[in-house]
């Protein structure tokens, strides 16, 4: 078993960030067509955005990195974002291709509603385009209602609403 560690990204992570969302296999499940695929400076605004987050709202989403080697593997966790006009926080997971089906996606995302049940948050999203079958598996392995299809930054997406107590 893998052993990772979640924590708040900083800028040391810029390289982790670069070397993760700029595979093709990324860009097809966050920037498929006709969308062009991300560059370098999109990855540093989302590593930008993604620190901000903490910083705003008190959550984010984590750096998922190998306890030990310190390694980046991804990002998991929470983010405010626009749905449908609303605001909502989404709970999102991206892994390294190569560290897909580890379960490391499924075990962050847990923590991440664990915080915003900690935090008092109403719900959560989880958003996946219709063909993201590994990201729909994930939400289905949390247990996340799938309220249905939607339109969302340009793309159809299945939608997953999680009322929170």
């Amino acid at each position: 078993m893998i052993c990772v560690v979640l924590r708040q990204p900083t800028a040391a992570d810029e390289e982790g960030y670069l070397r993760v969302f700029l595979r093709p296999e990324v860009n097809a499940w966050l920037r498929p067509d006709p969308f062009p695929d991300l560059e370098a400076e999109d990855v540093r605004a989302m590593l930008g955005d993604d620190i901000r987050q903490w910083h705003d709202h008190g959550y984010g989403p984590w750096a998922v990195v190998e306890e030990g080697s310190d390694l980046y593997l991804g990002r998991v966790g929470l983010r405010s974002t626009v749905v449908e006009g609303a605001e909502m926080v989404e709970l999102a997971w991206t892994i390294d291709p190569d560290r897909q089906g580890e379960g490391l996606a499924t075990e962050a995302a847990r923590e991440g509603l664990d915080l915003a049940r900690r935090m008092g948050l109403g719900e959560v999203v989880a958003l996946a385009l219709p063909t993201n079958y590994a990201s729909r598996a994930v939400a289905e392995k949390l247990g996340l209602p799938c309220e249905g299809k939607i339109m969302h930054a340009g793309l159809p997406h299945v939608i997953y609403r999680q009322p929170l107590p």
